[in-house]
């Protein structure tokens, strides 16, 4: 099954394995299957030529867009089996930006504990100094520039708990 790539319709296609096509040209007969280069985040793309001007695709989007209808306008494209590499239709699907990221986290592509996490103000070596250092909350929290309340979780272990058992390391 091929579909043309949108904005694109009778230079190139794609096919629900993830390749990408040229259609013949006036200097070139023949159909020619596109090289894909690798993006330093694992992701396959390809070079689309239009009116002298080339751009550089990612694979994955180019089969969602031809074949998955987005009917909830979501922004992303998740590899349903966690591979950036495979990009055939039953492994793709769209999700919003957060769906996106719970997936990635649940499939173990990424980490959301500590200083891995997105939103961490502190690194693993600030939270164990945090929990060795015996002055008031208020004193630690001015040197680090988070909230008392912060403190207070880390101290008690309701976030940061995987650096806890190293307390007294």
């Amino acid at each position: 099954m091929n579909r043309d790539v949108k904005n694109y319709e009778g230079l190139y296609f794609v096919n629900e394995f993830g390749d990408v096509f040229s259609y013949p040209k006036k200097t070139r007969k023949g159909i020619r299957k596109l090289l894909l280069n690798n993006h330093k985040q694992g992701y396959l793309l390809v070079d689309l030529c239009k009116d002298g001007k080339v751009k550089k695709y990612s694979v994955h989007r180019l089969v969602a867009n031809a074949f998955i209808e987005n009917i909830e306008n979501k922004e992303q494209v998740n590899h349903i089996n966690g591979n950036k590499q495979d990009n055939r239709l039953e492994n793709l699907e769209w999700a919003t930006r957060s769906e996106n990221q719970k997936h990635s986290i649940k499939t173990g592509l990424r980490s959301a504990k500590g200083e891995k996490n997105s939103q961490s103000k502190l690194t693993e070596i600030e939270v164990l100094k945090i929990l060795n250092d015996k002055r008031i909350y208020k004193e630690i929290s001015k040197d680090f520039k988070i909230s008392i309340y912060t403190i207070s979780d880390i101290k008690r272990g309701h976030t940061w708990n995987h650096i806890t058992k190293l307390k007294y390391v």
